[in-house]
């Protein structure tokens, strides 16, 4: 008999693709927060203590570079997450066509 031929109503090898260039892309945002969060010491340490330093630390703590980092671990998991599902997705269907092909062969799977 012959052997099966596995279809795949995803292509595994294309979704990891895209989690790989998402994550790549995404990256971008580390940069981003680690120059802006740079910025802000350097011109903490250019001003001084006083007001204008109070300022400068307040808007460091801004919870947008807390969001935009909190976004960064977010589009990681997910990425992570949807490879796994994709290798469990692979493996089963690879499961699945050995069972349907030992049926085929008269044994049980």
């Amino acid at each position: 008999m012959d052997a099966i031929t596995v279809t795949w109503s995803i292509d595994p090898a294309q979704a990891r693709a895209v989690c790989r260039a998402t994550d790549e892309h995404a990256s971008a945002i580390d940069a981003v927060v680690i120059t802006t969060a740079d910025a802000f010491e350097s011109a903490q340490s250019a001003v001084g203590a006083g007001e204008t330093a109070t300022a400068l630390a307040e808007v460091a703590a801004d919870p947008f570079l807390i969001r935009l980092a909190g976004i960064r671990r977010h589009i990681s998991t997910v990425t992570e997450t949807t490879e796994g599902v994709v290798a469990l997705y692979e493996q089963a269907d690879y499961d699945m066509a050995a069972q349907t092909q030992a049926t085929m062969n008269g044994s049980k799977p």
